[in-house]
């Protein structure tokens, strides 16, 4: 099995588990990480469908102060955008919930990013849903990142990966954050 099919065969798995994965966590154990508490400026996403829940800690990083941007899909790539919390800001493409407004591209500002993925492995490499754009954006945004997961979704064994995938610095699961070197 080659690369993308072993991608494609994990991805089938992880999103299978998260359909059946009934159980409400909070995954506001983010707000107490160092690098979250001490930036100003944080990419975030705005989570849909069965995805860990985003809404709650955007909202409130909001009320800490911080600036929060959320992307929006333009052509292969993220555009992000200053959201200030009001869902009317907020249009939605293809179940996807998107920011409207002016694009924000000083990249080097950004304390922090938390993306989404499916799985993390031991190394803080990411298994993300497949069209790379989180990948690219890693690739523009250097500073702290963080994934979002559940605990069955830290994997023990080296997820498949290419040239293109990015590494995150932490994964975020309910319980604890885990850090990767």
């Amino acid at each position: 099995m080659n690369t993308n099919d072993e991608k494609a065969a994990l991805r089938k798995h992880y999103r299978q588990a998260r359909i059946e994965n009934k159980e409400k966590v909070s995954f506001d154990k983010i707000l107490e990480v160092p690098e979250i508490q001490t930036s100003k400026i944080i990419a975030s996403y705005y989570s849909y469908s069965n995805e860990p829940d985003t809404t709650g800690i955007n909202r409130e990083l909001i009320s800490q102060g911080k600036k929060i941007l959320l992307p929006r899909i333009h052509s292969a790539d993220l555009e992000w955008c200053l959201w200030d919390g009001d869902i009317s800001t907020v249009e939605n493409k293809n179940g996807i919930y998107e920011p409207i407004g002016e694009i924000f591209t000083n990249f080097g500002a950004i304390d922090c990013i938390i993306v989404p993925a499916l799985a993390v492995d031991s190394s803080g490499m990411r298994l993300g849903k497949g069209k790379g754009f989180y990948d690219r954006a890693l690739v523009s945004i250097t500073s702290f990142s963080v994934a979002l997961i559940y605990s069955n979704e830290l994997s023990t064994t080296a997820l498949p990966s290419n040239s293109l995938d990015m590494r995150v610095k932490a994964a975020q699961t309910p319980e604890k954050l885990f850090r990767f070197s």
